[in-house]
């Protein structure tokens, strides 16, 4: 009896020395678990995993501190928890893979492709460069890697509110409203009055600094200048509503063009690439209802807007359309500048008998089908083929 006592106490003992470790293990685990848990929240673990060259050694440690093999994905991407892109996730991705070099992942956007994208929303660009060189180059060193900016690098970029966004129409009524004498230059008084009445008075001082950083090319602030301020100085939603008590200038139709005889059934269905006024106008004296679209060399919507072009062409066959590249040469300068006083690309221009009936811009068919409709009979004839057409290529839908 004593010997069996004493090997039950054996046991007991052991029993009781395993409990012991046990506790241990798990008080060990509990102050490993509540350390990991405070290294989480620390500024050292939250600039290693949000960097956007989160390495897999960061994803191990992420594991290791109880992240599991699920990693939310915004932490390195932007793009959410394991979920799909939203609407305006596929719009900028578009938009990115459309100016950057590469496909998939190896897409790369380059500094001069980057200057471009910020200058242009996806339906239309200026007709200048108005971005400061300085200003793209500071963007640039700020998301780049060494090759170029990825799309991750491209989604921060977009959330940080450093694209150009927004409905050409609000920009350009903002802009009238303060063009106050119709000559296409915004004064220094006009802004002063639109920020004291905003709430934000300013001193002489301050005034004059503002205006010198957003006149690029010191020749007053037009419409591209203006752009470049309101991304950094304006709200436009609340801009808009302080200035919609504002009557806007009456716009006026740009100089009407005419010149000698030409063959009035030549180009149909097609599209004719002009090289100056003297050809253009030699196209337009003849009296045929003409569609004239004015690009620039650097305009992606322009080219965008290309193949959707060609089908109307073939649609409304009997109206000529005419492309002429704004900045190929003097004349075509001359034409944008002068005639048409286009600050924004694409641009539409549309002649019947001779004259200019009408004027439009941006990349969008709902625009380009009601104008080309409405003042050209030719085409308004053929209302009801495009309609067919459209059944058969919902891409050439009027859209916004």
């Amino acid at each position: 009896r004593p010997a069996t006592s004493g090997r039950r106490g054996d046991s007991v003992s052991v029993f009781a020395a395993a409990l012991a470790v046990a506790a241990l293990a798990a008080a060990a685990s509990l102050v490993s678990a509540a350390a990991a848990a405070a290294f989480a929240q620390s500024p050292l673990f939250w600039a290693r995993v949000h960097r956007p060259q989160a390495t897999a050694g960061d994803l191990r440690l992420l594991r290791s501190l109880g992240g599991g093999s699920r990693i939310p994905r915004r932490w390195f991407f932007g793009w959410g928890e394991e979920k799909e892109p939203t609407p305006l996730e596929d719009v900028r991705r578009t938009r990115f893979l459309s100016y950057a070099e590469g496909t998939g992942p190896q897409a790369r956007l380059k500094q001069d492709s980057l200057k471009s994208l910020l200058e242009c929303t996806d339906n239309f660009c200026l007709t200048k460069h108005w971005l400061a060189d300085s200003f793209v180059d500071r963007i640039y060193k700020q998301y780049a890697h060494d090759d170029g900016i990825t799309l991750q690098d491209f989604s921060r970029l977009a959330q940080d509110g450093l694209l150009l966004e927004g409905k050409l129409d609000e920009y350009e009524q903002a802009f009238a409203a303060m063009d106050v004498e119709g000559t296409g230059l915004i004064s220094r008084e006009t802004l002063g009055k639109l920020f004291a009445g905003l709430g934000s008075v300013m001193s002489p001082q301050e005034l004059d600094k503002l205006v010198d950083e957003a006149d690029i090319g010191h020749d007053g602030i037009d419409f591209a200048d203006f752009l470049g301020f309101a991304r950094t100085h304006l709200e436009l939603k609340e801009t808009l509503q302080y200035l919609e008590t504002h009557a806007l200038p009456a716009s006026s139709l740009p100089v009407d063009l005419s010149s000698p005889e030409f063959n009035e059934d030549a180009g149909l269905q097609d599209i004719t690439l002009v090289h100056g006024e003297k050809e253009l106008g030699a196209i337009i004296r003849n009296g045929r209802d003409t569609i004239v679209e004015l690009a620039f060399s650097w305009c992606r919507p322009c080219k965008g807007f290309e193949p959707k072009l060609k089908k109307y062409a073939q649609i409304y066959k009997n109206t000529r359309f005419v492309k002429i590249i704004g900045n190929e040469n003097e004349s075509c300068k001359h034409y944008a500048k002068e005639i048409l006083k286009a600050k924004i690309s694409p641009m539409f221009a549309v002649y019947s008998g001779g004259k200019i009936v009408d004027t439009w811009h941006g990349a969008n068919t709902g625009r380009f089908i009601e104008g080309i409709e409405r003042f050209l009979p030719s085409a308004g004839a053929l209302a009801a083929e495009r309609a067919a057409a459209v059944e058969e290529d919902p891409s050439l839908a009027p859209k916004a």
